[in-house]
């Protein structure tokens, strides 16, 4: 079960919404094979214990892993994930996730700090989507 796999945390100096916070978590847990399908989320009151946030903002990450298509409430259950995030494959994940630690810790040893090349990371993943975006305007 997820309650043990899954404790949520919130950054309250990032400026993202504890919601959003949640949600990402989960889809992260998802991303990296932590949760998987048929695992039950923790409890509203769990989370609000967890996190110190109010139970509506627990409420309204659940409700957007549902719109999401990841994540159903059953009564007398609880919240189950029903689906992985769409294009998630967390043992690709794990493959890519070892070749760009190497590539990181490469970076490191080479004097790279680490808020430049979260930038970079950042950079690249938004000028990729942006390419891929408009790539598939003109297959239309």
């Amino acid at each position: 079960m997820a309650e043990g796999k899954l404790n949520y945390s919130i950054d309250r100096t990032t400026g993202v919404p504890p919601f959003l916070q949640i949600v990402e978590q989960v889809k992260d847990s998802l991303y990296t094979g932590r949760l998987v399908v048929g695992d039950h989320l923790p409890s509203v009151s769990e989370v609000v214990k967890m996190t110190a946030v109010n139970a509506n903002t627990v409420m309204k990450a659940y409700r957007e892993l549902e719109y999401a298509g990841v994540a159903q409430p059953i009564q007398g259950v609880g919240t189950v994930v029903t689906s992985l995030p769409m294009g998630a494959n967390p043992q690709l994940l794990k493959i890519y996730q070892a070749r760009f630690e190497a590539l990181i810790n490469e970076a490191r040893q080479d004097g790279l700090d680490w808020e430049p090349l979260q930038h970079l990371v950042s950079t690249i993943i938004r000028e990729m989507k942006l390419m891929g975006r408009a790539g598939e305007s003109d297959k239309g």
